[in-house]
């Protein structure tokens, strides 16, 4: 990739890395392909905590940490079952690691965390299954009535996709969104924000 004159000149004006930001850099690299083989099933969780135990055992503790607040930061409302499980199980491992830990505080938070993001989940479905049965009702009637005025001549209409299409752009729906996004998730920050303090 070819830098551009004004990217050339900063990285001119900053100079030559400490030998300490090198290892920082390395370190940042190392973990973040390290994670990279975590999240593809690369690596197990096992396997994640073994390659932690090295770092510990060459003395970089901190990777140990900053391994964990890198998973936390994965974490989201919307993350699969999966992933969130994969977070879950990195983070416990790491703090296994530690000569004083936080396991049985740091594991209720993680709880405490699915269980919002169930029931952020839950309260979405519902509200949508709500939504999608009063518009139903709408596009049906309405294809019934094409139906008739085509006169039965093979007209062909897809209910429950026009349903589905209709529901996501309704107004009704945008609008739970946003509240709902924005309760849960200042709820979501929150717990992330107590987890990290517990690292």
């Amino acid at each position: 990739m070819e830098l551009s004159p004004l990217a050339r000149e900063k990285l001119a004006k900053i100079g030559e890395l400490s030998s300490e930001e090198r290892q920082k850099l390395r370190s940042s690299e190392e973990l973040t392909s390290l994670l990279a083989d975590y999240f593809t099933d690369k690596l197990s969780a096992d396997g994640l905590w073994l390659k932690l135990k090295r770092f510990k055992e060459d003395g970089r503790d901190s990777m140990i940490r900053e391994t964990q607040l890198r998973l936390v930061s994965a974490m989201s409302l919307g993350s699969s079952n999966a992933d969130f499980e994969r977070c879950r199980s990195g983070i416990l491992g790491c703090e296994m690691l530690k000569e004083q830990n936080n396991y049985a505080e740091l594991e209720h938070s993680l709880s405490l965390l699915e269980n919002l993001r169930q029931q952020y989940q839950q309260e979405k479905e519902l509200a949508f299954n709500s939504i999608k049965g009063e518009i139903q009702k709408q596009v049906e009637t309405a294809a019934r009535q094409i139906a008739r005025q085509a006169g039965n001549r093979g007209v062909s209409i897809d209910v429950q996709g026009s349903v589905e299409a209709s529901v996501r752009s309704s107004p009704q729906w945008r609008d739970f969104l946003v509240k709902h996004e924005k309760i849960f998730g200042q709820k979501f920050d929150d717990c992330l924000a107590k987890i990290k303090k517990l690292i």
